[in-house]
């Protein structure tokens, strides 16, 4: 049976990561484009705005994981230090902790 590394499910992740970086810094710049052709209509400028504030957001959580990944930090809880489940990192590259020191979040049970 073939086990996979947590370090090789970073790489992966990691590759991912990269990838979404790429994604939303390309869709920025298609929405500034879209920007400075509209014409002044307010719910097409807010509507390019929005998606433009969620692809800055993202564009942040994306750097500050690759950032963490660099340092080998990423992937470890900012609670209680244990690693966060690659699921959970795959769903939600951000989270810096874990499902039970996440407030609000369904409770896990560390093994």
């Amino acid at each position: 049976m073939y086990v996979v590394s947590r370090r090789d499910d970073l790489a992966v992740l990691r590759i991912a990561l990269e990838e979404q970086y790429e994604r939303h810094r390309t869709q920025l710049a298609l929405l500034a484009r879209q920007t400075r052709r509209l014409p002044g209509d307010g719910a097409d400028v807010a509507a390019t705005s929005a998606l433009a504030a969620a692809s800055r957001r993202a564009l942040g959580d994306i750097a500050r994981a690759l950032h963490y990944l660099e340092q080998g930090r990423y992937g470890t809880c900012a609670g209680c230090r244990r690693d966060i489940p690659i699921e959970e990192l795959a769903r939600r590259p951000s989270t810096r902790l874990c499902g039970t020191c996440r407030p609000g979040a369904r409770r896990q049970r560390h093994p």
